[in-house]
């Protein structure tokens, strides 16, 4: 089907059901055998639904949408569609301007004002690209304390393969943030959540083309100011739901400022690093540092998120 405009999910339940020449009772049903979101859904519900009476909340808004073969992100990502129970930001702003408050190692970059507001954009065809390879593996080397060691040729075997996503954030060329991640299969996404494979253990041979079912892995991460927090965040998330064949997204959050972003993004934590007895190390979580924080995020749950919602909404 072809997205449509609409005022609210009211609106498009109503006519994407008259549509299908459904009744309420048999769209209930069908939603049922659909997906468990709606196993206590029945006629009423989906009347209420239709005259705005009461809204499915996000998760479920997705999983219709996605029903009708529409694409969600395209739809609730609409300004003009009225999301009545989209929080604010509020609170993810103020974390982050608590957090570039902080010296560099919780976030702020050392060497730039954070009253920056102009940044250059690079993807991994410009010229200094190989350059900033080496600058991503020191950055790694760096966070990790030397507990992990990646080389430049190992970023740069994986940049080279074509589903890899890479971004650049540089002010008055100095990098301030960046994006890398690589699509993997499934089976290879479960032995890195779980850090049976090990990050530095990946070869281009574990990642697979961007149009085969998958997952995202955001290998390496960084964001040094307030300045590009928006663009850089935005194209995280766009690059995770831009298609249904992005089935899930991984990362390890090595930093305070990682957890914190993966809290907001409801991101499941499915294993945990080694202690560490050192203060200003690792990512802090439940009370412990940890050398890394491992989360998962289904793409449905993402795209409901409040994060991803109020983000690519701001930029339409």
């Amino acid at each position: 089907m072809t997205v449509q405009s609409f005022s609210d999910i009211a609106e498009y339940i109503l006519q994407r059901r008259n549509e299908a020449g459904d009744s309420q009772e048999s769209l209930a049903l069908k939603l049922a055998e659909y997906d468990s979101l709606f196993e206590n859904v029945d006629a009423l519900t989906i009347s209420r639904w239709e005259r705005a009476k009461i809204s499915p909340n996000l998760r479920r808004q997705v999983a219709l949408i996605e029903y009708f073969n529409d694409q969600p992100q395209q739809l609730l990502c609409d300004a003009a569609f009225e999301l009545k129970q989209l929080p604010s930001l509020d609170s993810f702003n103020k974390m982050i301007e608590q957090q570039f408050h902080y010296n560099h190692v919780m976030g702020a970059h050392p060497y730039i004002s954070q009253d920056t507001v102009s940044f250059d954009k690079l993807c991994k065809q410009a010229d200094e690209a190989e350059q900033m390879y080496g600058w991503i593996a020191n950055y790694h080397s760096n966070l990790t304390k030397g507990r992990e060691y990646w080389t430049q040729d190992f970023i740069k075997a994986l940049a080279e393969v074509e589903s890899t996503e890479v971004s650049f954030y540089l002010v008055n060329g100095i990098l301030a943030g960046h994006i890398f991640i690589v699509k993997v299969s499934e089976d290879t996404f479960t032995k890195l959540s779980d850090n049976s494979l090990k990050d530095s253990q990946l070869t281009p041979d574990h990642l697979i083309d961007e149009y085969l079912p998958g997952c995202l892995y955001m290998l390496s991460t960084y964001l040094g100011g307030k300045h590009v927090t928006e663009d850089f965040l935005s194209q995280l998330l766009v690059t995770l739901a831009k298609t249904e064949t992005n089935i899930a997204f991984g990362y390890k959050a090595r930093s305070d400022i990682g957890v914190k972003l993966m809290d907001f993004l409801s991101g499941e934590v499915v294993s945990l690093g080694e202690t560490l007895t050192e203060k200003m190390q690792g990512a802090k979580y439940q009370g412990k540092r940890r050398s890394f924080v491992s989360y998962k995020l289904n793409r449905q749950e993402l795209i409901s998120s409040s994060l991803f919602l109020n983000l690519t909404r701001s930029c339409v």
